[in-house]
Protein backbone atom coordinates (compact mmCIF):
# COMPACT_ATOMS: atom_id res chain seq x y z
CA UNK A 1 0.00 0.00 0.00
CA UNK A 2 3.17 2.36 0.92
CA UNK A 3 4.17 2.03 -3.07
CA UNK A 4 0.97 2.93 -4.43
CA UNK A 5 1.28 5.96 -2.32
CA UNK A 6 4.57 6.75 -3.10
CA UNK A 7 3.72 6.23 -6.72
CA UNK A 8 1.25 8.47 -6.59
CA UNK A 9 3.22 11.09 -4.16
CA UNK A 10 5.77 10.91 -7.00
CA UNK A 11 2.85 11.67 -10.09
CA UNK A 12 1.48 14.55 -7.98
CA UNK A 13 5.61 16.00 -7.79
CA UNK A 14 6.09 15.41 -11.67
CA UNK A 15 3.12 17.64 -12.56
CA UNK A 16 4.71 20.52 -10.28
CA UNK A 17 7.22 22.09 -12.52
CA UNK A 18 7.49 24.24 -9.79
CA UNK A 19 8.23 21.84 -7.35
CA UNK A 20 11.10 19.59 -9.42
CA UNK A 21 12.35 23.26 -10.23
CA UNK A 22 12.89 24.82 -6.69
CA UNK A 23 13.78 21.91 -4.83
CA UNK A 24 16.11 19.74 -7.44
CA UNK A 25 17.33 21.71 -10.29
CA UNK A 26 18.04 24.94 -8.77
CA UNK A 27 20.30 23.68 -6.62
CA UNK A 28 22.34 21.23 -9.07
CA UNK A 29 22.84 24.69 -11.13
CA UNK A 30 22.83 27.45 -8.44
CA UNK A 31 25.64 26.10 -6.19
CA UNK A 32 27.67 25.15 -9.22
CA UNK A 33 27.28 28.65 -10.51
CA UNK A 34 28.24 30.20 -7.34
CA UNK A 35 31.63 28.63 -7.32
CA UNK A 36 32.22 29.72 -11.38
CA UNK A 37 30.55 32.71 -10.24
CA UNK A 38 34.04 33.73 -7.21
CA UNK A 39 36.57 31.95 -9.74
CA UNK A 40 35.49 34.47 -12.46
CA UNK A 41 35.67 37.23 -9.56
CA UNK A 42 38.94 36.70 -8.73
CA UNK A 43 40.30 36.06 -12.55
CA UNK A 44 38.74 38.52 -14.05
CA UNK A 45 39.21 41.43 -11.28
CA UNK A 46 42.07 41.76 -10.05
CA UNK A 47 43.57 43.55 -7.32
CA UNK A 48 43.52 47.87 -8.46
CA UNK A 49 46.08 50.23 -6.75
CA UNK A 50 46.80 53.64 -7.82
CA UNK A 51 49.90 55.08 -6.81
CA UNK A 52 50.96 58.81 -6.36
CA UNK A 53 54.26 59.52 -7.20
CA UNK A 54 55.00 63.39 -5.87
CA UNK A 55 58.87 63.15 -6.44
CA UNK A 56 60.59 62.18 -9.64
CA UNK A 57 63.82 61.18 -7.34
CA UNK A 58 61.21 58.41 -5.54
CA UNK A 59 60.69 56.31 -8.75
CA UNK A 60 63.16 53.93 -7.77
CA UNK A 61 61.41 53.11 -4.63
CA UNK A 62 58.11 53.43 -6.22
CA UNK A 63 59.23 51.14 -9.65
CA UNK A 64 59.77 48.40 -7.27
CA UNK A 65 56.38 48.73 -5.50
CA UNK A 66 54.53 48.21 -9.15
CA UNK A 67 56.72 45.27 -9.99
CA UNK A 68 55.95 43.76 -6.89
CA UNK A 69 52.01 44.26 -7.02
CA UNK A 70 52.08 43.52 -11.22
CA UNK A 71 53.88 40.46 -10.65
CA UNK A 72 51.29 39.05 -7.78
CA UNK A 73 48.27 39.85 -9.90
CA UNK A 74 47.58 42.85 -9.46
CA UNK A 75 46.99 46.16 -11.34
CA UNK A 76 48.50 49.59 -10.86
CA UNK A 77 47.12 52.69 -12.07
CA UNK A 78 47.21 56.22 -11.76
CA UNK A 79 44.78 57.90 -9.94
CA UNK A 80 42.18 59.83 -12.05
CA UNK A 81 38.26 60.19 -11.89
CA UNK A 82 37.38 57.49 -14.09
CA UNK A 83 38.71 54.62 -12.11
CA UNK A 84 38.33 53.91 -8.32
CA UNK A 85 40.67 51.87 -6.61
CA UNK A 86 40.72 49.71 -3.95
CA UNK A 87 44.10 51.12 -2.11
CA UNK A 88 45.88 54.27 -2.87
CA UNK A 89 49.66 54.67 -2.21
CA UNK A 90 50.86 57.88 -1.79
CA UNK A 91 54.87 58.63 -1.86
CA UNK A 92 55.39 62.65 -0.79
CA UNK A 93 57.83 64.86 -1.49
CA UNK A 94 60.04 64.28 1.27
CA UNK A 95 60.21 60.36 0.59
CA UNK A 96 63.68 60.31 -0.90
CA UNK A 97 65.27 62.21 1.28
CA UNK A 98 63.93 60.87 4.22
CA UNK A 99 63.88 57.15 3.41
CA UNK A 100 68.08 57.91 2.38
CA UNK A 101 69.07 59.36 5.58
CA UNK A 102 69.56 56.13 8.03
CA UNK A 103 68.57 58.49 10.71
CA UNK A 104 65.44 58.88 10.04
CA UNK A 105 61.79 57.14 8.61
CA UNK A 106 59.81 58.24 5.19
CA UNK A 107 56.55 58.35 5.47
CA UNK A 108 53.74 56.48 2.95
CA UNK A 109 50.54 57.45 2.45
CA UNK A 110 48.00 54.17 2.39
CA UNK A 111 44.65 54.88 2.16
CA UNK A 112 42.42 52.17 1.62
CA UNK A 113 38.67 53.14 -0.05
CA UNK A 114 35.89 51.20 1.92
CA UNK A 115 34.43 47.87 1.37
CA UNK A 116 37.17 47.33 -1.27
CA UNK A 117 38.43 43.71 -1.93
CA UNK A 118 40.34 42.36 0.96
CA UNK A 119 43.10 41.04 -1.86
CA UNK A 120 44.26 44.35 -2.95
CA UNK A 121 44.75 45.57 0.77
CA UNK A 122 46.70 42.33 1.41
CA UNK A 123 48.88 42.81 -2.00
CA UNK A 124 49.72 46.72 -1.03
CA UNK A 125 50.57 45.92 2.34
CA UNK A 126 53.08 43.17 1.46
CA UNK A 127 54.29 45.46 -1.39
CA UNK A 128 54.86 48.09 0.87
CA UNK A 129 56.46 45.85 3.65
CA UNK A 130 58.87 43.78 1.00
CA UNK A 131 59.82 48.00 0.29
CA UNK A 132 60.44 48.27 3.63
CA UNK A 133 62.42 45.40 4.28
CA UNK A 134 64.96 45.94 1.38
CA UNK A 135 65.61 49.07 2.63
CA UNK A 136 66.27 47.85 6.21
CA UNK A 137 68.40 45.52 4.71
CA UNK A 138 70.46 48.19 2.57
CA UNK A 139 70.92 49.95 6.10
CA UNK A 140 72.46 47.63 7.35
CA UNK A 141 74.68 46.85 4.71
CA UNK A 142 75.33 51.02 5.60
CA UNK A 143 76.27 50.57 9.20
CA UNK A 144 78.35 47.00 8.72
CA UNK A 145 80.72 49.08 5.70
CA UNK A 146 81.26 52.03 8.23
CA UNK A 147 81.98 49.51 10.99
CA UNK A 148 84.00 47.85 9.11
CA UNK A 149 82.38 44.39 10.14
CA UNK A 150 81.08 41.41 8.06
CA UNK A 151 77.33 40.44 8.85
CA UNK A 152 74.33 38.70 7.25
CA UNK A 153 71.55 41.46 7.19
CA UNK A 154 68.84 38.92 7.03
CA UNK A 155 70.17 37.45 10.75
CA UNK A 156 70.33 41.06 12.25
CA UNK A 157 66.88 41.92 10.50
CA UNK A 158 65.05 38.39 11.05
CA UNK A 159 67.07 37.55 14.27
CA UNK A 160 63.53 34.70 14.75
CA UNK A 161 62.86 32.02 12.66
CA UNK A 162 59.37 30.57 13.32
CA UNK A 163 59.16 27.16 12.79
CA UNK A 164 55.82 26.45 11.84
CA UNK A 165 54.02 23.17 12.79
CA UNK A 166 50.26 21.65 12.94
CA UNK A 167 48.21 19.51 15.73
CA UNK A 168 44.99 18.15 15.93
CA UNK A 169 43.11 18.87 19.10
CA UNK A 170 44.26 15.73 20.43
CA UNK A 171 47.73 16.52 19.95
CA UNK A 172 48.43 15.05 17.08
CA UNK A 173 51.02 16.00 14.72
CA UNK A 174 49.33 17.15 11.17
CA UNK A 175 50.32 18.91 8.51
CA UNK A 176 48.95 22.47 6.57
CA UNK A 177 47.00 20.55 4.30
CA UNK A 178 45.10 18.96 7.15
CA UNK A 179 44.43 23.02 9.10
CA UNK A 180 43.31 23.58 5.12
CA UNK A 181 40.59 20.83 5.12
CA UNK A 182 39.53 21.49 8.69
CA UNK A 183 38.74 24.85 7.23
CA UNK A 184 36.75 23.60 4.28
CA UNK A 185 35.14 21.46 6.81
CA UNK A 186 33.41 24.57 7.98
CA UNK A 187 32.81 26.15 4.93
CA UNK A 188 31.25 22.39 4.07
CA UNK A 189 29.17 22.95 7.57
CA UNK A 190 27.73 26.79 6.54
CA UNK A 191 26.36 25.40 3.38
CA UNK A 192 25.34 21.86 4.56
CA UNK A 193 21.78 22.92 6.12
CA UNK A 194 19.92 24.47 3.51
CA UNK A 195 19.99 20.72 2.07
CA UNK A 196 17.29 20.47 4.48
CA UNK A 197 14.96 23.42 3.48
CA UNK A 198 12.79 21.09 0.27
CA UNK A 199 12.38 18.60 3.41
CA UNK A 200 10.91 21.05 5.04
CA UNK A 201 9.02 22.26 2.73
CA UNK A 202 7.73 19.13 1.03
CA UNK A 203 6.60 17.17 4.17
CA UNK A 204 4.86 20.57 5.62
CA UNK A 205 2.99 21.29 2.18
CA UNK A 206 2.13 18.26 1.19
CA UNK A 207 -0.71 17.48 3.70
CA UNK A 208 -1.80 21.24 3.96
CA UNK A 209 -2.14 20.11 -0.01
CA UNK A 210 -4.04 17.69 0.72
CA UNK A 211 -6.58 19.58 2.73
CA UNK A 212 -6.60 22.41 0.71
CA UNK A 213 -7.69 20.41 -1.97
CA UNK A 214 -9.95 18.26 -0.15
CA UNK A 215 -8.47 15.45 -0.89
CA UNK A 216 -7.52 13.98 2.83
CA UNK A 217 -10.54 13.31 4.50
CA UNK A 218 -10.89 10.99 0.88
CA UNK A 219 -7.44 9.28 1.98
CA UNK A 220 -8.24 9.06 5.48
CA UNK A 221 -11.31 6.97 4.69
CA UNK A 222 -9.69 4.54 2.54
CA UNK A 223 -8.56 1.71 3.62
CA UNK A 224 -4.53 3.58 3.76
CA UNK A 225 -3.20 3.99 7.40
CA UNK A 226 -2.21 7.33 9.04
CA UNK A 227 1.24 5.68 9.30
CA UNK A 228 1.45 4.19 5.85
CA UNK A 229 0.34 8.53 4.63
CA UNK A 230 2.73 9.86 6.92
CA UNK A 231 5.69 7.26 5.78
CA UNK A 232 4.84 7.66 2.17
CA UNK A 233 5.17 11.88 2.18
CA UNK A 234 8.24 10.86 4.44
CA UNK A 235 9.78 8.89 1.75
CA UNK A 236 9.82 11.34 -1.02
CA UNK A 237 10.54 13.99 1.10
CA UNK A 238 13.79 12.37 2.03
CA UNK A 239 14.04 11.46 -1.85
CA UNK A 240 13.59 15.27 -2.85
CA UNK A 241 16.25 16.18 0.04
CA UNK A 242 18.87 13.49 -1.63
CA UNK A 243 18.31 15.09 -4.91
CA UNK A 244 18.40 18.33 -3.93
CA UNK A 245 21.80 17.96 -1.68
CA UNK A 246 23.57 16.54 -4.92
CA UNK A 247 24.26 20.04 -5.98
CA UNK A 248 26.22 20.77 -2.97
CA UNK A 249 28.08 17.82 -3.39
CA UNK A 250 28.75 18.44 -6.84
CA UNK A 251 29.91 22.03 -5.99
CA UNK A 252 32.48 20.46 -3.41
CA UNK A 253 33.85 18.68 -6.65
CA UNK A 254 34.37 21.38 -8.48
CA UNK A 255 35.85 23.51 -5.81
CA UNK A 256 37.86 20.52 -5.14
CA UNK A 257 38.95 20.59 -9.23
CA UNK A 258 39.45 24.45 -9.25
CA UNK A 259 40.88 25.39 -6.07
CA UNK A 260 44.14 26.42 -7.03
CA UNK A 261 42.72 29.09 -9.49
CA UNK A 262 40.07 30.44 -6.69
CA UNK A 263 42.77 29.79 -3.42
CA UNK A 264 45.51 29.36 -5.40
CA UNK A 265 46.32 26.22 -3.34
CA UNK A 266 45.24 22.94 -4.85
CA UNK A 267 42.54 20.95 -2.18
CA UNK A 268 42.04 17.51 -2.18
CA UNK A 269 39.74 15.83 -0.37
CA UNK A 270 39.96 11.67 0.21
CA UNK A 271 37.18 9.62 0.20
CA UNK A 272 36.49 9.18 3.67
CA UNK A 273 35.67 12.98 3.83
CA UNK A 274 32.93 12.19 0.95
CA UNK A 275 31.66 9.73 2.34
CA UNK A 276 31.50 11.45 5.90
CA UNK A 277 29.59 14.43 3.78
CA UNK A 278 27.66 12.12 1.87
CA UNK A 279 26.16 10.07 4.79
CA UNK A 280 25.82 13.57 7.08
CA UNK A 281 23.51 15.05 4.17
CA UNK A 282 21.19 11.85 4.30
CA UNK A 283 21.24 12.47 7.99
CA UNK A 284 19.87 15.75 7.59
CA UNK A 285 17.84 14.92 4.91
CA UNK A 286 16.46 12.64 7.83
CA UNK A 287 16.13 14.29 10.85
CA UNK A 288 14.57 16.99 9.03
CA UNK A 289 11.76 14.63 8.12
CA UNK A 290 11.61 13.81 11.79
CA UNK A 291 11.87 16.88 12.96
CA UNK A 292 9.22 18.28 10.59
CA UNK A 293 6.89 15.11 11.58
CA UNK A 294 7.40 15.96 15.09
CA UNK A 295 6.81 19.48 14.96
CA UNK A 296 3.62 19.24 12.52
CA UNK A 297 2.12 16.64 15.49
CA UNK A 298 2.38 19.43 18.05
CA UNK A 299 1.62 22.49 16.19
CA UNK A 300 -0.98 21.26 13.94
CA UNK A 301 -1.46 21.81 10.16
CA UNK A 302 -3.00 25.40 9.37
CA UNK A 303 -0.48 27.66 7.08
CA UNK A 304 0.21 29.64 9.91
CA UNK A 305 1.20 26.59 11.84
CA UNK A 306 3.33 25.53 8.96
CA UNK A 307 5.67 29.20 9.01
CA UNK A 308 6.35 28.81 12.31
CA UNK A 309 7.94 24.86 11.99
CA UNK A 310 9.84 26.35 8.99
CA UNK A 311 11.30 29.22 10.85
CA UNK A 312 12.18 26.48 13.84
CA UNK A 313 13.78 23.99 11.55
CA UNK A 314 15.84 27.09 9.95
CA UNK A 315 16.58 28.36 13.27
CA UNK A 316 17.96 25.90 14.22
CA UNK A 317 20.40 24.99 10.77
CA UNK A 318 21.65 28.29 11.18
CA UNK A 319 22.94 27.60 15.15
CA UNK A 320 24.48 24.51 13.57
CA UNK A 321 26.34 26.41 10.02
CA UNK A 322 27.42 29.10 12.10
CA UNK A 323 28.43 27.08 15.19
CA UNK A 324 30.47 24.85 13.23
CA UNK A 325 32.05 28.09 11.48
CA UNK A 326 33.07 30.33 14.93
CA UNK A 327 33.16 27.26 17.58
CA UNK A 328 35.39 24.75 18.49
CA UNK A 329 32.47 21.68 18.70
CA UNK A 330 35.35 19.51 19.69
CA UNK A 331 36.19 21.52 22.93
CA UNK A 332 33.21 22.87 24.26
CA UNK A 333 32.79 23.03 28.06
CA UNK A 334 29.83 23.16 30.40
CA UNK A 335 27.50 25.14 29.47
CA UNK A 336 28.76 25.88 26.26
CA UNK A 337 28.67 22.06 25.90
CA UNK A 338 25.00 22.51 25.93
CA UNK A 339 25.14 23.70 22.08
CA UNK A 340 25.53 19.86 20.81
CA UNK A 341 21.30 19.20 21.75
CA UNK A 342 20.60 21.46 19.41
CA UNK A 343 19.35 19.44 16.41
CA UNK A 344 21.99 19.47 13.76
CA UNK A 345 24.61 21.19 15.48
CA UNK A 346 25.94 17.37 16.00
CA UNK A 347 26.31 16.51 12.90
CA UNK A 348 28.31 19.79 12.03
CA UNK A 349 30.67 18.49 15.24
CA UNK A 350 30.65 14.93 13.36
CA UNK A 351 32.30 16.70 10.49
CA UNK A 352 35.08 18.73 12.04
CA UNK A 353 35.56 16.19 14.56
CA UNK A 354 36.90 13.70 11.72
CA UNK A 355 38.83 16.21 10.29
CA UNK A 356 40.50 16.84 13.88
CA UNK A 357 41.32 12.77 13.77
CA UNK A 358 38.33 11.86 16.69
CA UNK A 359 37.19 9.29 14.60
CA UNK A 360 35.05 7.45 17.62
CA UNK A 361 33.39 11.07 18.17
CA UNK A 362 32.30 11.38 14.55
CA UNK A 363 30.42 7.58 14.50
CA UNK A 364 29.01 8.77 18.05
CA UNK A 365 27.61 11.93 16.48
CA UNK A 366 26.40 10.45 13.44
CA UNK A 367 24.87 6.72 15.40
CA UNK A 368 23.06 8.90 17.91
CA UNK A 369 21.96 11.13 15.72
CA UNK A 370 20.71 8.12 13.38
CA UNK A 371 18.81 6.79 16.32
CA UNK A 372 17.04 9.88 17.33
CA UNK A 373 16.11 10.61 14.03
CA UNK A 374 14.26 7.48 13.82
CA UNK A 375 12.35 7.43 17.04
CA UNK A 376 10.88 10.95 16.72
CA UNK A 377 9.66 9.33 13.24
CA UNK A 378 8.10 6.42 15.31
CA UNK A 379 6.80 8.48 17.98
CA UNK A 380 5.12 10.70 15.35
CA UNK A 381 3.87 7.95 13.05
CA UNK A 382 2.07 6.56 16.65
CA UNK A 383 0.99 9.56 17.92
CA UNK A 384 -0.58 10.88 14.84
CA UNK A 385 -4.78 10.03 14.12
CA UNK A 386 -7.50 10.86 11.39
CA UNK A 387 -8.32 13.33 13.55
CA UNK A 388 -5.58 15.43 14.16
CA UNK A 389 -4.72 15.61 11.06
CA UNK A 390 -7.91 16.88 9.89
CA UNK A 391 -8.67 19.29 12.63
CA UNK A 392 -5.82 21.09 13.91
Amino acid sequence: MISVLIRKELIDIRRDKRLLIGTILLPLIMLPLIGVIIYASVATQPPIIAIVNKNPLNDVYVNYVKSYITSHGGEVVNLTYNITPDVIIVFPQDFYRNVSNISTQAGVGFTIIISSNQNSINLAYDAIYNLMYNISVSRIHELASKANITVNPSVIRDPIVLLMGYETPTRVVTTSSANQLAQIARVVALILFPSATPVVFFITDSIIGEKERKTLESLIASPITIRQLLFSKLIVSIILGILSSLGDIIGLLLFSAFSFYVVQTHITFGLGFLGLVVVIYLLTVLLTAAISLGLLLIFGGSVRNVQIIDFIITTFGMIASFSALFINLSDLKFPLSLILFIPYVQLASSLLSYVFGLYLESIFYISATFVVALVLILLASKWFNSERILLR
